[in-house]
């Protein structure tokens, strides 16, 4: 994945987090992650594992096709 759509991704994710009012903390708490290892991961996707995007997105309740489109 190129670093455009990588930057996409993680804005989309980082909006929906906001716009559902959960800190990188909650989302943290409900991945079984530290937050410094989620505020990684929501900046720097490229190297998220596949299974931590589809979780991501079943906690933002949105497909992993919109967050990846």
């Amino acid at each position: 994945m190129d670093d455009t759509k990588c930057l996409l991704i993680s804005k989309k994710i980082k909006l929906k987090r906001y716009a559902l009012g959960y800190s990188q903390e909650y989302m943290a708490q409900q991945l079984g992650i530290s937050q410094n290892v989620y505020s990684k991961n929501e900046r720097d996707v490229k190297n998220i594992p596949l299974i931590r995007i589809i979780q991501i997105a079943s906690i933002l309740n949105v497909s992993v096709s919109r967050l990846l489109k």
